[in-house]
């Protein structure tokens, strides 16, 4: 049994590929990789998460017509966000990622956030839209 790390570019590319798409590179790729795990399963990091989420950001600024999406995305005023998520934290109760996830979507203009993470009931100016 083989266990394998899988890098952000493996899970990305499988993320942006075309459904129903003729056998390809990505595809030939994904076989290649869950034939020589042997079912051992595969094993990523919370940086792996962080560089997806970073990464499709981009390619939905690009899909959305951003000619220069990085610089779009560098743009964004991360120390007012920052400032906003320390508010934030010291709120009883409210951990440290929720507070930066609620200060980017109150600094973005957002009324809602989409969570299944009730924490967001207690941000003021946010209405939680949960399943």
């Amino acid at each position: 049994m083989s266990r394998c790390y899988l890098d952000t570019n493996f899970i990305y590319a499988h993320l942006r590929s075309k459904r129903g798409a003729t056998l390809g590179s990505v595809e030939a790729w994904r076989t290649q990789v869950l034939s020589e795990m042997d079912d051992g399963g595969g094993v990523i990091s919370g940086l792996v998460l962080d560089e997806i989420a970073y990464h499709l950001v981009l390619a939905w600024l690009r899909d959305d017509g951003d000619s220069d999406p990085l610089s779009s995305f560098r743009a964004d005023p991360e120390r007012v966000v920052v400032e906003r998520a320390k508010s934030l934290m010291a709120r009883p109760g409210l951990p440290p990622r929720d507070a930066f996830h609620a200060g980017h979507a109150l600094e973005a203009g957002c009324d809602l956030i989409a969570s299944s993470d009730t924490d967001f009931d207690r941000v003021p100016g946010l209405r939680l839209l949960a399943p």
